[in-house]
């Protein structure tokens, strides 16, 4: 009986995965969900304590009752754990009479089968009586003998006064708009900029003047024809559709460069209550996407070397594994003096045969894998490729190292190569534990 609860909940959180990758369909993922979707993985086999790490309010119902929710639900809604799932609890019970009827029918749809996947707003009710505005994503997925529905939900009160006030006829609106340091804009059915405040003017680097009457191809010309078409096609789906798109992440351009952006849109309604327009609230996220590329590279690459690192290569043999590539050879490229060079001479010395090596190595094709695997050891993996290939490579290899020495002073990288050919039914791993 334990095991086979240990293994529901090891189902549950791959459920909550796939989650997380449709919900991707449906919008851009904000750009914070990045990480937590990386810790998700990384944590998969630890059971719920990693979502209590989540940003996002995460639930689980199940037979029309919670079956789990993280800490994020409670801190909105203000029950505990066991209070919500319960046996008993009403899951209207956090949804505000005016709403009820709404997701009762959301719900009924996906139990029918009707939908896999949707998002939609609500009002929701706290433990204490006050009222919030609620964004959901919802998945129905087969669940033990039925359906589950596996959430991720977002407290969109703050946002939501901001739309009604940006919807409200003001005199003096394009003073409010200007004392607001978050980029706004409107767009109208053509995708013109109509109005606009100073945040997004200078995060754009135009006047006012320049922007207003004008789409973002006139502005940049030279944008790529499918970068505009998913620029344009957000903003007709929350034209057409009348609801707000939130969270998504695109490049915007500037007349300083790139700049990556996280844009809630919703829709502009005219005095008849028509759907006129765009409104978008941005929130320029340049230097925290930078950031994170920089993470990334750094996560795969040999800092020192530039080339990958072991991780990365291990990461690309279990992707390569069982695929269609074989043979693959491997050549495993050794400093020999690198340990006696750097306790004689010195950390730089040793350093500067490693970069003199690296740097033979960096002329191989994009798709052989060349990484830096321990202290003095790199390994070459050349897929569809045969031992007479790996002996012939390594020669040129040796040719070029020796053409180096010979031009440059200083000591010199005495380097020995292992060559193995793996066929396809011997694990690529094998070799690569050899290489410690």
């Amino acid at each position: 009986m334990m095991s086979d609860q240990k293994k529901t909940k090891k189902q549950l959180l791959e459920e909550l995965e796939l989650l997380r990758k449709k919900n991707s369909e449906l919008e851009e993922i904000k750009f914070r969900q990045i990480e937590d979707l990386r810790k998700a993985n990384e944590a998969m086999s630890f059971g719920f304590p990693i979502l209590e790490q989540q940003s996002e309010g995460i639930f689980v119902i199940f037979d029309r009752q919670f079956e789990f929710i993280n800490q994020k639900i409670e801190d909105l809604f203000g029950y505990s754990m066991p209070e919500m799932c319960g046996t008993g609890f009403d899951l209207m019970s956090i949804v505000a009479p005016e709403s009820k009827n709404f997701v009762k029918r959301k719900f009924d749809e996906g139990y029918r089968g009707e939908f896999n996947a949707q998002q939609f707003e609500f009002t929701g009710i706290k433990k204490d009586g006050r009222k919030i505005e609620c964004h959901t994503s919802i998945i129905f997925i087969p669940y033990k003998w039925g359906v589950a529905i596996h959430g991720i939900l977002n407290d969109i009160s703050v946002i939501k006064r901001i739309n009604e006030e940006l919807q409200k006829p003001q005199d003096n609106l394009q003073s409010a708009l200007d004392s607001i340091p978050t980029s706004i804009f409107y767009t109208d059915k053509s995708h013109r900029f109509f109005q606009v405040n100073d945040a997004f003017s200078m995060l754009l680097g135009f006047s006012r003047e320049d922007i207003l009457n004008h789409n973002i191809s006139e502005l940049f010309p030279h944008l790529p024809e499918k970068q505009l078409e998913q620029y344009w096609q957000d903003n007709q789906h929350v034209m057409d559709d009348g609801q707000p798109k939130r969270g998504i992440v695109e490049m915007f351009p500037s007349a300083v460069g790139r700049k990556w952006i996280q844009t809630d849109k919703m829709p502009y309604l005219n005095e008849k209550a028509e759907v006129d327009g765009v409104v978008c609230l941005a929130i320029d996220i340049t230097n925290v996407r930078d950031t994170e590329e920089k993470l990334w590279y750094l996560s795969f690459h040999d800092v020192f070397t530039g080339l990958y690192n072991r991780a990365f290569f291990e990461e690309e043999i279990m992707r390569l594994e069982g695929g269609r590539f074989y043979p693959f050879t491997f050549i495993e490229v050794t400093v020999m003096n690198y340990k006696d060079v750097h306790q004689k001479h010195g950390v730089s010395a040793g350093n500067d045969l490693l970069q003199k090596t690296a740097t033979i190595l960096k002329t191989f094709r994009t798709e052989d894998i060349v990484a830096r695997i321990n202290e003095n050891s790199f390994a070459v993996l050349l897929p569809m490729s045969s031992q007479e290939t790996g002996a012939s490579i390594a020669a040129r290899l040796k040719g070029m190292l020796d053409k180096q020495s010979a031009k440059t002073s200083g000591i010199h990288p005495e380097v020995q190569f292992e060559i193995k050919t793996i066929e396809k039914e011997t694990p690529l791993i094998n070799f690569l534990k050899k290489a410690k």
